[in-house]
């Protein structure tokens, strides 16, 4: 069995913990914030008590992935030398950015066939239970619990909708997926089933336009690789066959929230202060930008956004924010044009090495993701929240672990 070897018995039992840390954090993202951050601690001290980490420097120095991560932590952490917010606001922000350094740790406990696979388990079977409870909800076959955070209406359960939306139209992808490389009939049926049902769930009954704008994207990205151009057209048509849906179920939940962001987009007033969703949203867009232009290169420090967007809507009359709702926006404003081409750059460099991926599959689920992140990145501060947070940490350990070779080129060529 490959992965990392520990010496003596606690070498070996803190190799055993950090593993199975590492698949129930996959249970955890999806359900539970307090069990997150206890897995989280388990999987550090573990890996820190496991002698063998030290034998597994080649995997991070093999994985571009890993030092990019590594490289953009520390920008943080050099940017709470100018940062102008308080050190409270400093802390926070080094906190969420140290999520990052987990990356490298997962590509080395993951490097495992097996442990990667317990760990696909645990974050479907999450997923799945999600599903079921949500269709039971909007049923009215549920009770309310006091974990269940949505109602009938809008049939979240263990996140809010924007949350449970992302999640599921990933998960929609991944029973696509599966679907497409399925052993047998039967099992392709059930995958078809499952994607299926997560699209309904995402589309027509949780409120959550981000979770839209990704399924969206998904479907065009499956378009594309399945049946290339003609793909393209399929996707498209998909596309308009669900906006008619949309317009011919006016009480489904896509075309409220459609409808909801066209009229607030038509009532925003750039010299208003905004009132709505989005009209708020593009308020703090335009707002961002100008601290941008103020701090071109590298920001207003970590931790320094929420002190930056107070002095720009000082006696102004419009809303405070700690929070862009734009990842790239929360980047350039902290980290300066700098560190958005380095964030931009992590994600162009998983793009382009997930062609050295085994199979086609774990190349279709390692974009896939990274395209959902992409797509929710231009309306959510994805790397900042907890839930998305994580899942972009762990799903890039769990993917890219079975990551070979250090030469894309080479790589692609011989494959």
């Amino acid at each position: 069995m490959t992965g990392f070897i520990g010496y003596g018995a606690v070498g070996r039992g803190a190799e055993i913990t950090t593993r199975w840390a590492a698949v129930a954090l996959g249970f955890s993202i999806p359900i539970s914030v307090a069990l997150d951050s206890m897995l989280a601690l388990v999987m550090l001290l573990a890996g820190l008590l496991t002698v063998g980490y030290r034998g597994k420097s080649g995997v991070i120095r093999a994985n571009p992935l890993a030092w990019l991560a590594i490289i953009l932590f520390f920008f943080y952490l050099i940017a709470c030398t100018y940062s102008i917010g308080n050190q409270q606001d400093m802390l926070d922000g080094l906190g969420k950015a140290a999520r990052l350094m987990f990356i490298p740790l997962l590509l080395i406990v993951f490097q495992d066939d097996d442990t990667r696979r317990r760990a696909w388990y645990g974050f479907i079977g999450a997923m799945l239970l999600t599903l079921v409870l949500s269709y039971l909800l909007w049923l009215g076959l549920l009770p309310k619990w006091e974990i269940i955070r949505g109602d009938a209406a809008n049939p979240t359960i263990f996140k809010l909708h924007i949350t449970h939306n992302l999640f599921m139209a990933f998960t929609a992808f991944v029973c696509a997926v599966q679907a497409r490389y399925a052993a047998t009939p039967r099992w392709r049926g059930i995958w078809v089933a499952l994607a299926l049902l997560a699209a309904f769930n995402v589309l027509f009954m949780v409120q959550g336009r981000t979770g839209h704008l990704v399924l969206l994207a998904l479907l065009v990205y499956m378009g594309v690789v399945w049946l290339r151009w003609r793909g393209v057209a399929i996707a498209l048509a998909a596309i308009a066959v669900l906006a008619a849906l949309a317009y011919a179920l006016p009480s489904s939940s896509l075309h409220q929230r459609a409808a909801l962001a066209y009229h607030e987009f038509s009532a925003a007033q750039p010299d208003v202060a905004a009132t709505s969703s989005v009209g708020q949203r593009m308020e703090f867009y335009r707002n961002t930008l100008e601290i941008v232009q103020q701090r071109p290169l590298l920001g207003a420090g970590t931790g320094g956004f929420r002190q930056a967007y107070a002095e720009q809507v000082r006696d102004t009359g419009r809303i405070a924010t700690h929070n862009p709702h734009n990842e790239y926006l929360m980047v350039a404003a902290q980290l300066g044009l700098a560190g958005l081409l380095l964030l931009l750059a992590l994600f162009a460099v998983q793009w382009r090495v997930a062609v050295l991926l085994p199979s086609m599959r774990e190349q279709m689920l390692a974009r896939g993701m990274v395209l959902s992140i992409v797509t929710a990145s231009a309306v959510s501060s994805t790397l900042i929240d907890h839930a998305e947070g994580w899942f972009y940490v762990w799903m890039s350990g769990l993917l890219f672990a079975a990551l070979k070779s250090a030469h894309p080129l080479q790589g692609a060529h011989n494959r």
